[in-house]
This record gives structure tokens, C-alpha cells and sequence, in this order.
């Protein structure tokens, strides 16, 4: 995968973030987002500052501005010009003393605004990668839309009676989207605690170990898997799914098994102390159904 030039200036942040308290979380630094063309750089502000807050809301990661982080810009200013240190790789040097485990980035593609008969529509299309810091490398990328899906009309809007309102609204439909982009890119990690409820040899609820905390939900989904240590390595094999009924605290939720309730029963009774049934969260869809 190519290796992805990063740019690091020291700038003021366009957003101030609420630090996220859980020590199991990634590191996610957010860079630049590039505009394209001649886009007004309150737009691209705007535009990037929706996408931060979309990633915060997704609860799946810690989220740093590199603008603003007051330690990477610490660091970056130690910066000498030394030549045979690019700023790219002094950059990610810097993310990797950090333990930051990805950069977030990407480009403005599409802004468009449309005069309808007395209001102006908006359309934003932007495309997002994210980079791993350990080796400098695209490790997924994704385009998030503004376009709205049938069932979103009505509770949200992408027009305004200016282009500036238009802009600014079809920017907050991307926090949406950028949320959804974190969930599916982002697994949550946790285990099953317990059987809460046993039908005929079959595992009917469990309480897993994660929650509020993790962004957990009623629905969401999550798959089981059994692992073992093989010659050094670990094998997963999934054994089953789970949805999420009720979330009752932090760390703590509880979910209908919906598939081989049996089989999660009979692992979960031979587990040795300390063994657990690993449990991975399944990847939403994000579907845009436009008119």
C-alpha cells in the first residue's frame, strides 16, 4: 500500500475535544482534510470539524487533534533540518513516542450548492483514509456522503436559505457519516462475563464486558469466537452472534444470543479459570438510498 504524505504545520485547532477516559482505546490523530479547487476555508474548517465530532461520537477511539494536540506540537517544534529525516517519517517518530495508532485523513472531493425556488441545497462528498502509524501505510479507505437515504428526510436537512446554511447543514449530515465510518472501521473488543439465561441446553442472554463506554447499543451486533493457542499463535473460530437487548453501564451490557445459543452454552461451561468466549463487534452497513 502506498505510503501517504503527511502534513504537519503548526495551526490553531478548529475544534476543542473532550478527552476520553478508557485506557483500552486506539489513538486516532485527525490531520487535514483536503479541500478541493478554491473551497473557502471556512467550508473546509467546517467540513473537518464535523468529521472529528462524528469520530468522538463513535466512542471507538481516543480522537487528538495533530492542529492542536499540545504534545505533538511540542515535539514538531524540536524539528531541525536535518535532511536525512523526511518530515513525513519525523512526523509518524513522533505519533509512534506518542502511541498513537492511526492518522485520519482525507480530501474534500465534491462541495456543491444548488438554488432550488427559495432555498439553496448542498452536497458533500469527502473521501477518508486511515493510516497506520506503526508503518506508515493506508490501512482502509472509505467515501462518506451528505446525500441523504429515504427514512433520513425529514429529520435532517442539507439546504438552507443560504449557501452558507446549506453548507454548514450538509457538513453536520458527515458527522453522521463519519460516525458510522469509525463503527465499521473500528471493532469493539470485549468477552461474555456470564450466562443470564439458559433455555433447554441453550444460552438464551449472556452479559458481555463492554458498554456506555465503548459506545455500545441496543442492536448492535457482535460475534463469538472461541481461540486457542496453536504453536505459538492464536486461532479464532466463530462460534456465534449476539445482539444487544439493554446497555447497564460502562462495561456492562446485555445481549439475546441469536445464533448457537448451544454451542456458547456448552464453551462457556468448560471454560478454565481465566478463559474466556471473545466477542468482536460486526460491521454496519452505511447505505444511502437517494430519490
Amino acid at each position: 500500500m502506498k505510503k501517504l504524505f503527511l502534513f504537519l504545520v503548526l495551526l490553531v485547532g478548529v475544534m476543542s475535544l473532550h478527552a476520553q477516559t478508557s485506557t483500552t482505546k486506539e489513538i486516532a490523530y485527525v490531520k487535514d482534510i483536503k479541500p478541493s479547487g478554491n473551497l473557502a476555508q471556512k467550508y473546509t474548517d467546517a467540513i473537518r470539524a464535523q468529521i472529528m465530532q462524528g469520530l468522538l461520537d463513535s466512542k471507538r477511539l481516543v480522537v487528538k487533534d495533530i492542529k492542536s494536540d499540545q504534545q505533538f506540537q511540542s515535539e514538531w517544534a524540536k524539528r531541525t533540518t536535518d535532511a536525512s529525516v523526511s518530515e513525513e517519517e519525523y512526523g509518524f517518530q513522533i505519533l509512534r513516542n506518542l502511541n498513537a495508532r492511526w492518522v485520519i485523513g482525507g480530501s474534500i472531493t465534491t462541495v456543491e450548492t444548488k438554488k432550488e425556488d427559495s432555498y439553496y441545497s448542498a452536497k458533500i462528498i469527502v473521501n477518508l483514509d486511515i493510516i497506520d502509524v506503526a508503518t506508515g501505510t493506508v490501512d482502509a479507505q472509505e467515501t462518506i456522503s451528505s446525500e441523504l437515504s429515504i427514512i433520513e428526510i425529514g429529520t435532517q436537512s442539507t439546504t438552507g436559505s443560504t449557501e452558507d446554511e446549506a453548507i454548514n447543514n450538509a457538513a453536520k449530515v458527515l458527522a453522521k457519516r463519519a460516525k458510522v465510518f469509525a463503527e465499521n472501521n473500528f471493532e469493539m473488543d470485549g468477552a461474555i462475563l456470564e450466562v443470564s439465561l439458559e433455555k433447554k441446553g441453550k444460552a438464551e442472554e449472556v452479559y458481555i464486558d463492554l458498554g456506555e463506554a465503548s459506545g455500545v447499543k441496543e442492536k448492535d451486533v457482535f460475534e463469538v469466537f472461541e481461540t486457542r493457542v496453536v504453536a505459538g499463535r492464536t486461532s479464532k473460530k466463530k462460534i456465534g452472534e449476539l445482539k444487544v437487548t439493554a446497555v447497564e453501564g460502562d462495561d456492562l451490557a446485555l445481549c439475546k444470543v441469536t445464533k448457537s445459543g448451544d454451542v456458547i452454552l456448552q464453551k462457556m461451561q468448560a471454560l478454565g479459570e481465566g478463559e474466556q468466549l471473545k466477542i468482536e463487534s460486526k460491521p454496519k452497513k452505511q447505505t444511502v438510498l437517494p430519490f
